[in-house]
């Protein structure tokens, strides 16, 4: 019996966190606790995008050292069971991105992009029985800046030349949208 499949990789990981944005941004003053589904939206959009301007054609520079130092002997003998494969960490994958690209993201940028993933996200993908109040101004500027880096990420010479028209345009409408959603939110 034949069913549906979700397909995904990479690049419509990123368009898919980036829908989120778009929708979600829409219902904010209705329903603030939406702010919690940008976070995270925003910080998978970002580690997604990180991924995509960074890969190598071995996919293993993405990887823990450990993982990446296990693929890579696989891939040279193609003999055993294929390891495991480990993500770096998101600081690791921030530290390589701002070296391999060392003009795309101020200190700013990089600072609210890692209080985003360290002060926010870590608490709501964590979440433990607490009391939790935050302060809604600063949200707008946090996610500026994780869009900012999507989009940045996103327009590197190897994710362009992967991505078709419409992949382009579909992520630059859902950034578009996400924007327009915190500019009620600026300067309150």
């Amino acid at each position: 019996m034949a069913g549906e499949w979700l397909r995904i990789d990479e690049y419509t990981d990123v368009l898919a966190s980036t829908d989120l944005l778009a929708l979600v941004g829409s219902r904010l003053k209705k329903s603030p606790f939406d702010w919690k589904w940008m976070i995270l939206a925003a910080h998978s959009g970002v580690q997604g995008a990180l991924v995509c301007a960074l890969h190598d054609s071995t996919g293993t520079n993405i990887l823990k050292q450990k993982s990446a130092a296990e693929m890579l002997n696989w891939l040279s003998t193609l003999e055993g069971e294929r390891p495991k494969e480990q993500l770096a960490d998101f600081s690791m994958l921030i530290k390589k991105y701002r070296k391999r690209y060392p003009l795309a993201l101020t200190p700013e940028q990089h600072w609210k992009i890692l209080k985003l993933h360290r002060e926010f996200r870590n608490k709501f993908a964590h979440f433990t029985p607490t009391h939790w109040s935050i302060e809604i101004s600063m949200m707008p500027s946090l996610i500026e800046n994780a869009l900012d880096l999507i989009e940045t990420a996103m327009k590197q010479d190897q994710v362009t030349m992967k991505t078709s028209g419409n992949f382009k345009r579909h992520l630059s409408g859902n950034l578009a949208l996400a924007r327009a959603a915190l500019v009620p939110w600026r300067n309150r």
